[in-house]
Parts: C-alpha cells; sequence; structure tokens
C-alpha cells in the first residue's frame, strides 16, 4: 500500500472518532491520575455512546485539573480523540452560590434588556447587581467587591487582535504588578469574557497564567451567554461575529469601593499609571 494511501485512511479514522462528541450533564464524583481523570455519573446525554445513568471516566485539560468539582453537577463537551473520551467546555451548574447565580442574573436580565444599548452605565452611576463564575468554577457576586476598588475590563481568549484583548490583559497583568508593588491590597481587578461559550473556567484559568497574573486579586469571569449578553448591553460594549471572530468595542472602568463608575476609558487604549494613580487616589481617602 502506497504511503499517501496510508495518510488518507488515518486521516478517515481521526475524522471519524473526532465527530464523535455532543453536550453531557454529569455529576462529578471523584478524580485520579492527579486530577487529569474526572469520574463521573452521567444525568444527560446528547452521545449515543454515553448512556444517561452510567458512570464513565473522562480525560480534562490542564485548566480544569483539580477536584473542586466533586459532588457538583456540571456541564461539558465531550469529544472522542486519541482513543479517550475528554471533556471540553466544562461549566458548573450546582455548587455553593449558585441559586443566587441564577436569581441574581435572572432578574439582572429582566432589568437590562429594555434598554437601549444607547443607554449604557456612565461615570456615577451605580452598577446593579449581576452574578458570575471565575476561573476556579466558583459562582461570585459584584457585591463580594465592595469595599474595594475594582478595575473592569471585557476580553475573550481567542481574539487574535494583538492591540485589542491581549494588550487590554497585558495592562491589566503590569497594573496588578504595580498595585502590588506600592501596597494597593484593596485594588481588585475584573476581566469578563464576551465569548461564554469557548471561555469556560478552565480556559480563563489556563488565559490568566499564560499572562503571569495571579488570581488573589485578579477575577476571569463567565457566565450564560443570555447573561454575558446582557451584560455588554448593559456596559455599552458591542460585539459582532463575523470570520470566525468576533469584532467588538473596547471600554475599561475603574469602580469605588460602594460599587459606583469612578472613571470610564472608552477604547482599546488605556494608561496603567493613569488607572494606578486615579485607584491610588480612592483607596487613600
Amino acid at each position: 500500500m502506497k504511503p499517501y494511501f496510508l495518510i488518507i485512511i488515518c486521516s478517515i479514522i481521526c475524522c471519524a472518532q473526532a465527530a464523535h462528541g455532543g453536550n453531557v450533564t454529569a455529576l462529578v464524583e471523584g478524580t485520579s491520575e492527579e486530577n487529569s481523570i474526572y469520574e463521573v455519573s452521567v444525568i444527560d446525554s446528547e452521545i449515543k455512546a454515553i448512556e444517561s445513568g452510567e458512570k464513565y471516566k473522562f480525560r480534562v485539560g490542564l485548566g480544569d485539573r483539580s477536584d473542586h468539582y466533586i459532588g457538583r453537577e456540571i456541564q461539558a463537551n465531550a469529544v472522542f480523540y486519541s482513543n479517550q473520551w475528554h471533556l471540553e467546555s466544562i461549566f458548573p451548574i450546582t455548587g455553593v452560590g449558585s441559586k443566587a447565580y441564577y436569581d441574581l442574573n435572572e432578574k439582572f436580565h429582566r432589568m437590562v434588556k429594555p434598554m437601549s444599548r444607547r443607554n449604557f452605565v456612565q461615570e456615577d452611576d451605580y452598577i446593579i447587581a449581576f452574578s458570575g463564575i471565575n476561573q476556579e468554577g466558583d459562582f461570585f457576586q459584584f457585591k463580594d467587591f465592595l469595599g474595594k476598588a475594582v478595575v473592569i475590563n471585557f476580553i475573550f481568549t481567542r481574539c487574535q487582535a494583538m492591540e485589542m484583548c491581549p494588550a487590554s490583559t497585558r495592562r491589566m497583568s503590569i497594573l496588578q504588578d504595580k498595585a502590588r508593588e506600592i501596597g494597593l491590597e484593596d485594588l481588585h481587578f475584573l476581566s469578563i469574557t464576551f465569548d461564554s461559550e469557548y471561555d469556560s473556567p478552565g480556559i480563563l484559568k489556563q488565559y490568566g497564567k499564560s499572562y503571569d497574573i495571579e488570581f488573589d486579586t485578579f477575577t476571569f469571569m463567565t457566565a450564560k451567554p443570555l447573561w454575558v449578553e446582557d451584560l455588554m448591553r448593559y456596559f455599552g460594549i458591542i460585539t459582532i461575529e463575523e470570520d470566525g471572530t468576533i469584532n467588538h468595542t473596547m471600554a475599561t472602568l475603574l469602580i469605588d469601593q460602594k460599587g459606583r463608575i469612578h472613571y470610564r476609558k472608552e477604547g482599546s487604549v488605556w494608561k496603567v499609571d493613569d488607572f494606578l494613580a486615579r485607584a491610588q487616589e480612592l483607596l487613600e481617602k
């Protein structure tokens, strides 16, 4: 058999294996092999080869390798390749704070849905309560940041425009370092993804690590796509999906200790020292 026949056959087999995929809902019962394997009981499955009520083992990516989801229900994309099943795009369904996550965001949705996209929050406005999921898979509420100053920006991890999300995340990382150097312990950072179908907690965790971000004062946020859309409307961020990517506007905000917008900078270009000075002024009052 000629080599190119082998290549064609291998390609067909690989494609056939990769084609087996779909959403599953499962209860994580345990982990093994340094948390790289999840042992789950499947609750619901779109895949014929994975039956509801049965137990399975799935390999997971680096960002999801922890025991944090044990005893919790998750939703993920199950994909078969390299002769084994993998869970990708893992999102928690249950856990501490999950009820508030659903209740708060449903209320936020009802309040924001009628708003015009031109009527977004401005300086001196107080932030309406909302909730999200962080890079560890924990549910949190915006009110958790009260008493601190918070810098908020909006990104997505697959952004290829170096002057947009990557540049903004680099600035946030530098700002975190500089704040630490001068002892601004009550300055926190919140990056909200607007690509929440892809940007799971594990993806966001790996993304943050790639920028040397320390998570003690930095939160990456994801949520249901509908609720992320609500946040984009509320904060005045416009997104358009074109040619397999997301074109978007940008804004960076500094929130004071009472949850009010102290400063809003439009566009992709902002100065680290500008936000640092304004945050220092807020926190030293």
